[in-house]
């Protein structure tokens, strides 16, 4: 899994605003390559970040980011490593977290419909023509996942949970496609 999250990816899977992630690349604490791909422990340096829900400096983040990748190469992951003399940070939990949340979501992803024949190759929730990025923006405009489950009856809450993560994950990009006349 190591360098296989995109910049979105992993600003979605932790529930940072990936300007955030953007910052840390510049900074040189996270990301490799261009566009900048993450790893697992980078994935689990930001998910930390986002817990913790503070606002760092860059040095006090560099440590921690040294101390995750510290813990995460260790042959047995240490539950928790020491950050400060008063404050530990539950790695173990941390890792769990990210890593069960990167596995159901791929797996979820994996079920998708993407065909050509349906919406253009937008991809779709299995055994329908909706959207998955339908869903994905009317959540982020504020509907409530109860509203949609009503429209929706099909839909299971992960559905409508993953599909938010989805759209940050892999926003549209580019001009709208346009139709093509059919042949005749």
């Amino acid at each position: 899994m190591a360098g296989t999250l995109t910049t979105n990816e992993v600003a979605a899977l932790v529930g940072l605003d990936e300007s955030q992630v953007r910052k840390e690349v510049e900074h040189g604490l996270t990301g490799s390559g261009s566009p900048p791909r993450f790893s697992f422990t980078d994935a689990v340096y930001f998910g930390a970040l986002a817990m913790l829900g503070l606002h760092l400096a860059v040095e006090d983040r560099r440590r921690l980011h040294e101390l995750v990748a510290r813990g995460m190469s260790r042959p047995k992951l240490p539950e928790r490593i020491e950050w400060t003399p008063v404050l530990e940070l539950r790695i173990g939990k941390v890792a769990e977290v990210i890593g069960d949340r990167l596995e159901h979501f791929e797996a979820w992803k994996s079920k998708l419909v993407v065909d050509e024949r349906i919406l253009g190759g937008e991809p779709v929730f299995p055994k329908s023509r909706l959207a998955v990025r339908n869903i994905g923006k009317q959540l982020l405009r504020g509907v409530s996942g109860d509203a949609l489950r009503e429209d929706y009856p099909y839909l299971k809450p992960r559905d409508i949970e993953f599909a938010k993560l989805y759209t940050l994950a892999y926003p549209r990009m580019g001009r709208p496609r346009e139709r093509q006349a059919p042949a005749g």
